[in-house]
């Protein structure tokens, strides 16, 4: 418990080589992951308010695509604000979108699930070769993953 309190990073999962921090936001000392402080916490939100409105299938689906389809203005756009707005807009699709395959009609199951699936890919894997560029741009690639942990100890039998 000692080492999770003086750990300055928290809920980060970018290399912590300092490249990446622009994904991270500072909240009373620590450091967090913009992308999960965001998403994370509006998705939960949004999933309850949904619920709780009780939205037909195709108006859940279609403004899922919307959104899903207004935050991919983030490989276009930059800025901090600009990305925790894209994040809530994702984590406001991502509610969506699971609220709809939740009371997809039984015979379009077929369609919107692999859609659903596919859309996730294929985003996730955009946004691993964006930020894996990051680090086939740097000096240091060479020694990933080691590179991103600081200094090295050679006593340490690593």
């Amino acid at each position: 418990m000692d080492e999770l309190r003086n750990e300055p990073i928290l809920l980060a999962h970018h290399p912590l080589c300092g490249r990446f921090d622009d994904h991270l936001l500072t909240i009373g000392g620590r450091k967090v992951c913009r992308g999960c402080i965001t998403v994370y916490p509006t998705f939960l939100v949004m999933f309850f308010l949904v619920f709780m409105g009780r939205p037909s299938f195709e108006a859940a689906f279609f403004a899922s695509l919307l959104l899903f389809s207004v935050q991919l203005m983030r490989f276009v756009a930059s800025g901090r604000w600009t990305a925790i707005l894209f994040n809530v807009v994702l984590g406001s699709s991502l509610a969506l979108a699971l609220y709809s395959a939740m009371i997809c009609p039984p015979e379009l199951r077929i369609y919107v699930y692999p859609f659903i699936l596919t859309v996730i890919v294929v985003f996730e894997y955009l946004k691993g070769k964006r930020m894996l560029k990051k680090c086939e741009e740097c000096p240091d690639r060479a020694s990933y993953p080691k590179c991103a942990r600081g200094p090295v100890n050679p006593y340490d039998g690593k």
